[in-house]
């Protein structure tokens, strides 16, 4: 795409860890809790910067630790297979953080490859601020409005529509 890159960026990659967190044992995503040998995992088990074993390797195990280093490789290879998804789908122009803020949502929610996903209908008729203005009606879970996610969703926003200097 005119000579741009398909990589987040370091700026991306920290907007991604400010939301996600980084715990280095694997802990239960629904409260963020490190889980012991023999506690029950009420979400899903997870690692590092929101790695799971739906992502792929490294398969997360109850008590399993990793360094800062390992996290970031980890998470590497997790925004990679992001990365290819957004080139596929995303038929548009994007500059930057335009390209960091659909990583980051991909990543979040994993609803830009949906069929029916309004925001990347909008961006690939070409209509930037539609596309904009529906990163809000992704901030549910269940149905329900969670003010976690309408933040993230107002920072991802915020950072679509800023301007490269």
């Amino acid at each position: 795409m005119d000579g741009q890159t398909d990589m987040i960026s370091p700026k991306g990659i920290a907007f991604i860890k400010e939301w996600e967190g980084v715990i280095l044992q694997a802990y239960d995503d629904v409260d963020d809790r490190v889980v012991k040998p023999g506690e029950r995992v009420f979400g899903t088990l997870s690692i590092g910067v929101g790695h799971t074993n739906a992502a792929g390797p490294p398969k997360v195990y109850v008590g399993m630790m990793i360094t800062e280093e390992e996290s970031d490789a980890i998470l590497a290879s997790d925004l990679r297979s992001v990365e290819l998804q957004i080139d596929h789908l995303v038929k548009v122009p994007l500059n930057q953080n335009q390209r960091d803020c659909l990583i980051s949502f991909e990543f979040n929610t994993g609803w830009l490859g949906h069929p029916h996903c309004s925001l990347l209908s909008a961006l690939n008729s070409g209509n930037y601020n539609l596309a904009d203005e529906d990163f809000m009606l992704y901030d549910r879970s269940q149905g329900k409005i969670l003010k976690g996610l309408q933040r993230r969703r107002l920072a991802e926003k915020k950072l679509f529509m800023e301007p490269i200097a």
